[in-house]
């Protein structure tokens, strides 16, 4: 382990509202999972290490990914947050840390080598992608000003009629400076609706904290939409 990058990936939840009764992440898109297309991605970029976090049935995955990455278990569904900090003693071993939602799989190999030109071009503490959508999605909303700075995030859960209508869509494919990650997530409390703890807060702590923050704007947000549901894949898979 000897690589300056750290991929994390997501992949504790379960497939429920896809008709699925495995885990998530091993939901079929033309008979791959949806993790595969995540592994293949990272692994074209290249000395990038894998990092999964598995959760629900978890063995199955686990079984799964066998010689494909390593492996962490949240025994416990408690956010993303959680997930992460499930990773830490990993995370302390690299300069840089990419997460990334394992329900996600379209993030091309493209997106992750921009984003770490990116990084290092806006000498970046966190650095994220992000696309304008023309649908209602669960995501949350990102708040610019009139110069294109970020000034917030918005949960959904937590946004009002106003901030329900931003069209820019944060979809939590992050690369953090892994010591800026580790000190951040110590930061964070249970969500006050969910009690959760969510990534999320993570940009907000930073921008109030005045760390750099650098979203990367994706043009085609179709590849950036989460498979949640039946009706999320079908879209999805509409030419």
């Amino acid at each position: 382990m000897n690589r300056n990058y750290l991929a994390i990936i997501l992949a504790a939840g379960r497939g429920s509202r896809l008709d699925y009764n495995g885990p998530k992440a091993l939901f079929e898109i033309n008979n791959v999972p949806l993790i595969q297309y995540l592994y293949n991605s990272v692994n074209n970029v290249g000395s990038i290490d894998l990092l999964t976090v598995v959760g629900y049935k978890k063995n199955s995955l686990i079984k799964y990914i066998k010689n494909k990455s390593l492996y962490v278990v949240q025994n416990e569904q408690l956010g993303t947050a959680h997930a992460v900090n499930q990773c830490i003693e990993y995370i302390k071993k690299y300069k840089y840390t990419f997460i990334f939602v394992g329900d996600a799989p379209f993030i091309s190999e493209s997106y992750i080598s921009n984003m770490i030109e990116h990084h290092e071009q806006q000498n970046s503490d966190c650095t994220f992608l992000y696309s304008k959508f023309p649908i209602n999605l669960p995501y949350g909303r990102l708040i610019f000003n009139n110069e294109n700075r970020l000034l917030r995030l918005v949960e959904f859960h937590h946004a009002n009629n106003q901030e329900i209508e931003i069209d820019s869509y944060f979809t939590s494919q992050y690369l953090f400076n892994s010591s800026t990650l580790i000190e951040v997530l110590k930061k964070i409390n249970p969500d006050i609706k969910t009690g959760e703890f969510n990534l999320t807060d993570s940009l907000n702590l930073l921008i109030n904290q005045g760390s750099i923050v650098s979203p990367f704007f994706i043009k085609n947000y179709k590849n950036l939409i989460g498979i949640n549901s039946i009706e999320d894949f079908n879209y999805v898979m509409k030419k």
